[in-house]
């Protein structure tokens, strides 16, 4: 099982033992914290190993952080590019949505060249959509050559770039799924935790 998939459900396993241990059994805190800490480390563990060998694991890996490096290879060339048409757009609204892209791009790549496993997730961002909107870009200038451009086709560009912007923001978020889902998870814990100290003291 990948890292993020184990970490999120020892985690929610976590978040069940604490209070159940702390509020149910009405152990100390400092107990039920260890213990809870026990339950997190051992099931994710035995999720990220599966109670096989490590071989597979390694093995899958090492394929997932190929194809990791392959689709930032294709990301990156692309943002290039994109990143070369932005600053030669007269239009200034236009301008500034590829920029935002680029700046959201740059932002996911470096986010899966840190956590691999985040690879899939993007991966139609990657490879659909970010040629598409380089498409859009250069042909933005193309359409900036012409005396009468069609405003229809103009305004055609405009909503899809836009919408592109609003789509990558989306999938950087996605990517960051995993983070914030652990992060309701703590603050669950210690909402609870709270609660239970606050109410013996009142």
């Amino acid at each position: 099982m990948g890292r993020e998939s184990a970490t999120l459900i020892a985690g929610l396993a976590a978040a069940v033992a604490f209070p159940a241990l702390a509020l149910g059994l009405s152990l100390p805190l400092w107990l039920s914290a260890v213990v809870t800490a026990g339950v997190f480390a051992g099931l994710w563990y035995l999720l990220r190993s599966g109670g096989r060998a490590g071989v597979d694991d390694e093995a899958l890996l090492d394929a997932r952080a190929e194809t990791a490096r392959g689709l930032i290879d294709d990301a990156s060339d692309a943002l290039a590019r994109l990143k070369q048409v932005a600053p030669k757009i007269q239009d200034q609204t236009m301008r500034g949505e590829v920029q935002a892209l680029a700046k959201t791009t740059d932002g996911v790549i470096a986010d899966v060249r840190a956590n691999p496993d985040r690879a899939m997730s993007v991966r139609r961002m990657f490879t659909f959509y970010l040629p598409n909107a380089l498409g859009v870009a250069e042909g933005w200038q193309t359409l900036e050559r012409h005396a009468n451009p069609s405003p229809v086709r103009v305004q055609q560009a405009r909503d899809t770039m836009r919408a592109l912007n609003e789509t990558f923001l989306k999938f950087a978020q996605d990517a960051d799924a995993p983070e914030m889902q652990q992060l309701d998870t703590t603050l669950k814990v210690l909402k609870d935790s709270l609660k239970s100290d606050l109410e013996k003291t009142a």
